[in-house]
C-alpha cells in the first residue's frame, strides 16, 4: 500500500510538472520550424538522461528490481510513429498536451480522445485481417550492456548534479521553495527533472507504464482483443490527470469551453491518427520519452525520430494547403508563447513576474 501511494504521487508530479511546462512534441517541432531554436526538445532530451542516470546505476545493483522489456524495431514501429506525428499536428497538441488541455477545460480533446478509440479500433480490424501484426517484444539493449552503461550513467549523474546546482542557483532571487512550487510556469529543465526522477522510479517499480499504452490497451480489452489494464495501470493513469487538474485548478487556468466548432473535425480525424500510431509503434511520444529511449529498446528513437517528421510534415502540409500558421517561442528555457490560426493560446499566458520562470537561464 505504501508503495502505490508513493506511485501515486510521484505520477501526479509527472503530470503536475508536464502541465506546468507546457511539454508538448508538437510544440517543440514548431518551435524549430518557426524559431530556429530547440529548447523543447533540449527538455525531452534532459528528460531520457534523468530517467538513465537513475535507473541504470540500480539495474545494474540489482537486475531482477523490474522487468525491462522492449519492442522490436520493424517498418511498422516507423510508420506507427510517422501517423502518430501526423495525427499530433493534426490535433495540435501531442500527448501530453492533449491531457493537459482536456483538464483545462478544452472539449476539443475529449473529441481527440473519441477519435483515438476509433484509431485503436482500426488497428484492431486490420490486424485481425492479417494486414498489420502486432508489435512483438524483445530484450532492451540496456538489459545486455548494463556493465558499459554504467560508466555513462556516472557522467549523467555528475551532469545532474551540476544541473540541480545550476536551477538552484539561477532561480529568482529571495524566492521561496512555496513559490517555485506554485509558480504558474515551470522551466522547462525543471519539468525535465520532475518528469525524469518520478518516470524513472516508477518504472522500477512497475515497469513501463505509459498512459496512452494503458488507454490503447483498455480500448482493445473493450474489444476482446486483449486483457483489462491491470489496477496499478488505472491507478497511474488517474494519478496523472490528477496532477494536472491540481495544476490547472491552483493557478486557476480552467475553463470550460464545449461548444462545438470546426477543430473539432480536426480533432477527431487527429486522435484517430494518434490511436492508430500508438498501437503501431506501441506507445505514444510519452512511452518512448518516459520508458522505451533511455531504456534503449530497438524500435524507440527511429519511431520517435519519425514521430517528429510526421509532425513536421503535417504542420508545413497545414500552413500551405490551409493557412494554418503556428509559432512557438522558447526563451530562457521556459514556453514562451504560441500563436496561430486554430491554435489555442498557451494556458500559462506566458511568464509572470517572481515565479520559477522569470530570467531562468537555459
Amino acid at each position: 500500500m505504501v508503495t502505490l501511494v508513493v506511485a501515486f504521487v510521484l505520477a501526479a508530479l509527472l503530470g503536475f510538472a508536464a502541465h506546468r511546462a507546457s511539454v508538448c512534441t508538437v510544440r517543440a517541432v514548431a518551435e524549430v520550424l518557426s524559431s530556429r531554436t530547440a529548447f523543447m526538445f533540449g527538455s525531452v532530451a534532459k528528460t531520457v538522461l534523468w530517467v538513465s542516470a537513475v535507473t541504470i546505476p540500480v539495474l545494474w545493483l540489482v537486475p531482477s528490481t523490474a522487468p525491462v522489456p522492449g519492442w522490436q524495431f520493424s517498418v511498422w514501429a516507423i510508420a506507427g510513429g510517422f501517423m502518430f506525428g501526423i495525427g499530433a499536428a493534426i490535433n495540435g497538441a501531442c500527448a501530453y498536451s492533449t491531457m493537459a488541455r482536456l483538464v483545462d477545460g478544452e472539449g476539443g480533446m475529449l473529441v481527440t480522445i473519441a477519435g483515438f478509440a476509433a484509431g485503436v479500433f482500426v488497428f484492431v480490424h486490420l490486424l485481425g485481417n492479417g494486414i498489420v501484426p502486432r508489435p512483438a517484444q524483445t530484450p532492451t539493449m540496456v538489459a545486455s550492456a548494463l556493465s558499459w552503461l554504467l560508466i555513462i550513467a556516472g557522467l549523467v549523474l555528475a551532469w545532474g548534479i551540476y544541473e540541480l546546482v545550476r536551477l538552484w542557483r539561477t532561480r529568482p532571487p529571495g524566492t521561496s521553495l512555496k513559490t517555485l512550487v506554485c509558480a504558474r510556469q515551470y522551466r522547462l529543465s525543471t519539468a525535465a527533472v520532475l518528469m525524469g526522477i518520478s518516470s524513472a522510479t516508477l518504472v522500477l517499480l512497475y515497469g513501463p507504464l505509459g498512459y496512452t499504452s494503458t488507454f490503447e490497451q483498455l480500448v482493445e480489452a473493450g474489444f476482446g482483443t486483449r486483457p483489462w489494464p491491470t489496477a496499478v495501470r488505472w491507478l497511474l493513469l488517474v494519478a496523472v490527470l490528477v496532477g494536472m487538474l491540481l495544476s490547472t485548478l491552483e493557478r486557476r487556468s480552467f475553463r470550460v469551453d464545449f461548444r462545438p466548432n470546426a477543430m473539432w473535425i480536426r480533432n477527431f480525424l487527429g486522435g484517430l491518427c494518434m490511436g492508430l500510431g500508438v498501437a503501431l509503434i506501441p506507445g505514444g511520444n510519452d512511452a518512448l520519452v518516459l520508458y522505451a529511449i533511455p531504456s534503449l529498446s530497438p524500435h524507440a528513437l527511429p519511431a520517435y525520430l519519425a514521430m517528429a517528421l510526421g509532425i513536421a510534415a503535417a504542420i508545413l502540409l497545414m500552413r500551405w494547403v490551409l493557412g494554418v500558421h503556428t509559432s512557438v517561442q522558447c526563451r530562457d528555457d521556459l514556453f514562451f508563447m504560441e500563436s496561430g490560426v486554430g491554435n489555442r493560446q498557451n494556458a500559462a499566458g506566458g511568464p509572470a513576474p517572481g515565479n520559477l520562470a522569470v530570467r531562468a537561464r537555459s
